[in-house]
């Protein structure tokens, strides 16, 4: 199957990341608007390749307009930058509606500083945001939070509720430096007739925080969709532009960043799990199931990412942002993923991965630090520590399911546990769609925290990492889930509810080599130090 490169697609404008020195006295001003020519709208952010040098800032406009641009600029009105926009479009195939998106790579910026900038084109009023690049290269204590499972916030369309609309907006009570959006973004495919329109309300949603902080997606099985290309990707990879993975055909499906000494990696599970619950193609009356569509060359990438991380000193902590997963005790369950399990968790077992960040089941459950698999069929996950609050991650893997962004499903409703309090827990070991059970079962040894709670169905997680202070010394990130009543009429932004909190520590990886002149005591005098300190 060929697959056209998403670069392709591009209509209009200039070399992205083009600057041009403009007076001060220019940069945010106002222009006149002309009747009848629509605005810039969906504003959001996301990670360059390098996040405390590079931003990249998108919008969408109603229709094709003239000479797209951005103008930054700092809130003391220092010296500017004019930049041209990328033009990117996509005719929805199933109601061919055009879509048009603007896109500017913005390079060269100071780390850990703020931004102000406008968005415009000829004729429209500019709409105008802030931003802050991450910290320089380094070690630093951050904020990010994550869910998955959206929706539009607008419950006029499918699987949508006016709870996404407050989870939003709960993320920024919490002010964090970016969002993690683990996969199903607006459930356009459940609304077929309507898919562009789906996109457009959820991206103005988004853009209430994403104008002002990057949201990080992956794809779901809902962004698979009809109409959308090869493998349905088309609207996706048209109104968001991610970092470069380096593929030719596949860029933006997975991609990686580093923020401190944290990597981030967003993998493509479509493309790894083995079940089957995408789209229906009407052409067909079959479903777009894209399973192992680039021949590997995403488990390629993956392990060439992980073994550069766990080669060198720049990087302690590993996070993988994903939409499938491997572990859910839920009764309405996907179910544990054989294909995940086969080809991801050897290679996060492998590589120490700390941390994996799912959704999918529309739910909450952690599961305990997993290494190795016990015998027998499944590739059962083998818990490595039972402790719930202090989790030493180069034991083992943490995964969380975090389903409760805002769509209006649930599934927090848990198996029946046995009289050693241990649940069941489906397993999914071939295709089959979501319709069809999962095929087998087995003991869910693996699951530490769930929230059955059903009167608090959403939920966001919140994760600060503490960098450590000497070389070698110990590193954490404290993970707090917030849970949350669904908002009403008469309560519109519930105030989030602390449900579960736990701390995950590993030694730095700059620790002092085998040539250190100090000792041994004394090394292990200063590592104790820097631990209690």
């Amino acid at each position: 199957m060929s697959h056209p490169s998403r670069r392709t697609v591009l209509r209009t404008g200039t070399a992205a990341g083009a600057l041009a020195a403009i007076p001060a006295s220019t940069l945010l001003w106002t222009q006149p608007a002309v009747a009848g020519t629509p605005g810039p709208e969906q504003v959001h952010l996301q990670w360059g390749d390098e996040p405390s040098t590079e931003m990249t800032v998108s919008w969408a406009t109603a229709a094709s307009v003239s000479r797209p641009r951005l103008r930054l600029g700092t809130p003391r009105g220092g010296g500017g930058r004019s930049v041209d926009a990328e033009t990117r479009t996509y005719v929805d195939g199933l109601n061919k509606v055009e879509t048009f998106t603007h896109h500017v790579r913005l390079r060269g910026l100071k780390p850990d500083t703020t931004y102000v900038y406008d968005v415009l084109h000829d004729g429209a009023q500019p709409v105008r945001g802030t931003f802050r690049t991450a910290p320089g290269r380094g070690r630093a204590a951050f904020r990010f939070t994550s869910f998955g499972d959206l929706g539009t916030g607008d419950n006029v369309f499918a699987k949508s509720s006016i709870h996404g609309a407050a989870a939003v907006r709960q993320v920024e009570q919490f002010s964090p430096l970016f969002h993690l959006l683990n996969g199903d973004l607006a459930y356009a495919n459940n609304n077929p007739q309507l898919q562009p329109q789906c996109w457009n309300a959820f991206m103005n949603n988004l853009s209430k925080s994403a104008a002002s902080r990057p949201w990080m997606p992956a794809p779901g099985n809902h962004e698979v969709e009809a109409g959308g290309g090869d493998l349905g990707y088309a609207s996706y990879l048209t109104r968001f532009e991610l970092p470069d993975n380096g593929t030719r055909d596949y860029c933006g499906n997975w991609y990686a960043f580093q923020v401190g000494s944290v990597l981030f990696l967003s993998l493509d599970g479509n493309e790894i799990a083995v079940e089957d619950d995408a789209s229906i193609d009407p052409a067909t009356g079959q479903s777009i199931y894209i399973s192992d569509y680039s021949d590997g060359a995403q488990l390629r990438w993956l392990e060439r990412t992980l073994s550069r991380a766990r080669g060198g000193s720049a990087v302690d902590w590993i996070v993988v942002s994903m939409h499938q997963f491997a572990m859910s005790s839920s009764a309405a369950s996907h179910g544990g993923d054989m294909g995940i399990r086969e080809k991801l968790m050897p290679l996060f077992d492998q590589y120490a991965v700390d941390l994996v960040l799912a959704g999918h089941d529309h739910d909450y459950e952690r599961t305990h630090p997993v290494r190795g698999t016990e015998s027998g069929g499944l590739l059962t996950p083998s818990v490595a520590d039972d402790d719930l609050r202090q989790i030493d991650t180069s034991q083992g893997t943490v995964h969380l399911i975090l389903g409760g962004g805002g769509t209006a499903g649930h599934d927090d409703k848990y198996l029946p546990a046995d009289g050693d309090g241990v649940r069941e827990a489906f397993v999914r070991t071939q295709r089959l769609t979501f319709k069809a059970d999962p095929d087998a079962k087995e003991k869910a040894t693996w699951s530490a925290v769930i929230d059955p709670d059903t009167k608090y169905p959403y939920g966001v997680a919140v994760f600060d990492v503490d960098p450590g202070v000497l070389p070698g010394s110990r590193t954490t990130i404290t993970v707090s889930y917030y849970h949350s009543a669904p908002a009403t009429a008469a309560n519109p932004v519930p105030t989030p509810v602390l449900y579960d909190r736990f701390t995950l520590y590993r030694d730095r990886s700059d620790g002092w080599g085998d040539d250190d002149t100090q000792g041994e005591d004394t090394h292990s005098d200063r590592r104790a130090a820097a631990a209690r300190r």
